[in-house]
């Protein structure tokens, strides 16, 4: 169970884990969409960054939760909560509401991301978008699952992605206004190469359609552990690659992430490596 080293953690306990936190996750989620009139105060973080009254709330919720189901383990969630023993290797990352933009300019395209690592390597994800339907989760072991309207069905491992001129690459502007130029500076480098490439403000979401097949590969430059635990469990349980920004193997100890298909990686390098930086 929960607490013993991560190459005794069966398959059982993955799928338990999974379904307990899936079940709190869509109950937070319902209740947001309940309360979001009453939700909607914004507060400044520093720069362009904002925090509502429902980031906060739904981080309630969920560490609430997830202290209950795992007094033994971690807790890390965006908005400074930290819970559980400091020395537990099993750490849940919480990004109670990944799109804060979107949702509160009435964006349905936001999400209850919930990541569970061991150490720092993603073990386990729940991804859940009240708003936008998508609800998806996996891990290690387990491979992934997406949610139906009559239930569930298994995700598609990563295949190769074909000709670049057919790949939609997901990217975004980071909260840190310098790092944005490289941003636009990759942008430019698939502008020549690629199909297109999608900013939905939201890398739950953006890497919950990595998982789908929607888009080939998601890049982003800096982000934080909450914002990518879960939906690198579930992308790399599928199969895509993970990787730094310079190519380098990539952990939750990094903020600079590129998630694709196998085979992407030899183009996306030629826009991405030149621009890494530790």
């Amino acid at each position: 169970m929960p607490g013993a080293p991560l190459t005794v953690l069966s398959l059982a306990d993955r799928r338990s884990i999974l379904r307990d936190v899936r079940e709190l996750t869509v109950g937070v989620g319902a209740e947001i969409l309940r309360l979001r009139a009453g939700l909607m105060t914004q507060t400044s973080k520093g720069g362009v960054d904002m925090v509502t009254a429902a980031d906060v709330h739904a981080e309630t919720l969920l560490t609430d939760g997830l202290a209950r189901l795992f007094p033994g383990h971690r807790i890390a969630a965006e908005e400074g909560t930290r819970r559980g023993p400091a020395d537990s290797p099993w750490i849940w990352h919480v990004d109670p509401l990944d799109g804060t933009a979107n949702f509160s300019r009435g964006l349905p395209y936001w999400m209850h991301s919930v990541g569970l690592s061991y150490g720092d390597t993603p073990v386990l994800g729940v991804l859940h978008g009240p708003e936008c339907g998508l609800t998806v989760w996996g891990g290690d072991q387990v491979g992934g699952f997406f949610a139906t309207g009559s239930g569930e069905e298994p995700l598609v491992p990563a295949t190769p992605p074909g000709e670049p001129k057919t790949w939609i690459v997901a990217t975004d502007w980071p909260w840190d206004l310098d790092e944005r130029q490289r941003t636009n500076r990759l942008i430019d480098h698939l502008s020549r190469r690629v199909r297109q490439y999608k900013s939905l403000g939201s890398a739950a979401v953006d890497l919950s359609h990595v998982a789908l097949g929607r888009v080939d590969g998601y890049c982003i430059s800096k982000i934080f552990p909450w914002d990518q635990a879960a939906g690198a469990a579930i992308c790399a349980a599928l199969g895509y690659e993970l990787r730094r920004w310079d190519g380098s193997p990539w952990d939750l100890r990094h903020q600079d992430i590129a998630v694709c298909r196998p085979g992407m990686w030899p183009v996306l390098a030629d826009g991405l490596s030149a621009e890494s930086h530790t």
